[in-house]
């Protein structure tokens, strides 16, 4: 079983930062192939190739009954990052701010795990979030994340 990185998209990102989302499976000794742990993360590099963050989470693709599992945060330069794993019944992601606007996030692919789509968006550090919202087909709401409390305890930390 393959277990190594998988590159699941990159782009670039204000001043020259540049950002990576890999993910790879945690095979737990024993277990069957297909059902280790997913830990999917995102970097965000200096021009300079400095890591300024780097973050994400590890656990099952997606918890029981969940069809998000959110992950966010930042260092103490650069941008406030979000990154998700969502079920592919998800098509769309949007990302509210606290002063109404809705941002879409981009949904990303990997034929390695089928399972989940990846969804990633880095936002200036001073625009404080609402929440979190996965979308269907239709356009209706599937599943929704409180970042509120996160927010909160990011903004009191820097």
């Amino acid at each position: 079983m393959d277990t190594g990185r998988h590159v699941i998209a990159e782009g670039s990102y204000g001043d020259g930062l540049s950002w990576l989302i890999w993910a790879q499976r945690q095979q737990p000794g024993g277990a069957q192939p297909g059902t280790g742990e997913l830990l999917s993360m995102i970097r965000v590099t200096a021009p300079d190739g400095r890591v300024m963050h780097e973050g994400g989470g590890g656990g099952p693709a997606l918890y029981p009954g969940d069809l998000m599992n959110v992950s966010t945060g930042g260092s103490d330069e650069g941008p406030y990052c979000l990154l998700a794993r969502v079920h592919p019944s998800i098509r769309r992601v949007g990302l509210a701010t606290a002063a109404g606007e809705v941002l879409d996030v981009p949904v990303y692919d990997c034929g390695d795990f089928p399972q989940v789509r990846f969804a990633a968006l880095l936002v200036p550090r001073e625009l404080r979030l609402d929440f979190v919202a996965g979308l269907g087909d239709s356009g209706a709401e599937l599943s929704r994340f409180d970042l509120t409390f996160h927010q909160d305890f990011w903004h009191r930390r820097r």
